[in-house]
């Protein structure tokens, strides 16, 4: 992982992760759905590994099929088990299920009076997933599964800011409302102790995740900058979260209308008619997936 220095000198690693530890996300406290989560992302795992981790957790294998069943992937026969699951869509797309439905458990609803819509947080999670796989598909097929995990927890670190730093993700909150083009990293220089995408970097690394996970992660508002080498996950993942807003799937930390960069673009060599095609088909595939999660 890249330096754990952070731009703010009073909140460090051990306040993050002992955050992290506070919201279930790590430690002795950390719930089953968080630890399954950091093994399922994990790389070289084989399917009676992913199989046996799932069936640990009833509520997730539960959703695991229910997803699987549902028109999400539209399957034409019934799947009835994991070990039908894994062939028939892939131990990919199983570990993608397992990983939203654990972080759909993990993550808690928000308190009474809370700025933060946790529930809106998730379904923006969820829709920028679907689209960063969608768009790998088209010239980085390689790359789909991660895409789509990375989508996932690419905001995760917004749950430990709002733990770090509550006034100031309010105060984050309210200038946006105030003003909806502010751009997520002006705000957060302004108004926060530390930035998301620190927080999640530094959990994912501490779950021992692969080096291109976390850098996609920590460089999602700007893929150019991340390394060489994991540019294009962390590029589809900015993509995807564009896509995502235009859908209408966003929340209070994120702009109103998505713009996809045309850097990025020609760096991913993906044309304005390949991400039309998946903007057109996202609010549906978003809506079937995230129905399918919290229906089971």
């Amino acid at each position: 992982m890249e330096s754990d220095t952070l731009d703010n000198p009073t909140i460090g690693p051990k306040q993050i992760l002992k955050a992290a530890a506070c919201v279930g996300f790590l430690g002795a406290g950390a719930s089953s759905a968080a630890r399954m989560m950091a093994i399922l992302c994990a790389p070289h795992v084989d399917d009676r590994d992913v199989a046996s981790v799932i069936k640990k957790e009833p509520a997730i294998c539960a959703r695991v099929l229910r997803v699987a069943n549902s028109t999400y992937y539209g399957q034409a026969r019934v799947i009835s088990s994991l070990e039908r699951a894994l062939p028939v869509l892939g131990q990919d797309a199983v570990r993608g299920i397992a990983a939203a439905a654990c972080m759909c458990q993990a993550v808690t609803s928000r308190p009474p009076g809370d700025l933060l819509d946790i529930k809106a947080l998730l379904w923006h999670s969820l829709a920028t997933a679907s689209a960063a796989e969608s768009l790998a598909r088209i010239r980085h097929e390689s790359l789909a599964a991660e895409a789509f995990i990375v989508g996932l927890l690419h905001n995760l670190g917004v749950v430990i800011q709002r733990q770090l730093d509550g006034p100031g993700i309010d105060a984050m909150i309210r200038a946006r409302q105030m003003d909806e083009s502010c751009e997520i990293r002006a705000l957060e220089s302004q108004y926060a102790a530390i930035g998301h995408e620190e927080c999640i970097a530094l959990i994912l690394d501490a779950w021992q995740l692969p080096e291109a996970l976390v850098a996609a992660v920590r460089h999602h508002h700007d893929p150019m900058a991340a390394p060489v080498a994991h540019r294009d996950l962390a590029g589809l993942v900015n993509l995807g979260a564009q896509l995502a807003v235009s859908s209408g799937c966003t929340f209070a930390l994120e702009p109103v209308y998505g713009r996809c960069s045309a850097r990025v673009l020609a760096h991913l060599e993906l044309s304005a008619d390949d991400v039309d095609g998946v903007a057109l088909e996202l609010p549906e595939r978003a809506a079937r997936l995230g129905n399918a999660l919290s229906a089971a």
